[in-house]
């Protein structure tokens, strides 16, 4: 079987693999996932509390958190040294 299938270049997949890096690395795609995590959160913890005001006040403080951590370790991590 396995003379069927040509090996792959890894020129090729270093191309695709490149792409997914830049994409799961931007940060439209980090705030929109700490969005949604920050959302899911919320939900999660509305069901326990009962109130909305509380949840929306979970919400807010998760991604303000995630977006200031995100922020700290995006500059912490790019003023190093390589």
């Amino acid at each position: 079987m396995r003379l069927f299938f040509r090996r792959v270049r890894y020129q090729g997949i270093d191309h695709d693999l490149d792409m997914i890096r830049n994409i799961l690395c931007s940060s439209s795609f980090v705030f929109t996932d700490i969005f949604f995590l920050s959302l899911i959160l919320a939900v999660f913890t509305f069901v326990s509390y009962q109130s909305i005001a509380i949840s929306s006040l979970i919400f807010t403080g998760c991604y303000t958190f995630c977006i200031c951590l995100f922020i700290a370790l995006k500059k912490w991590l790019r003023d190093q040294p390589d």
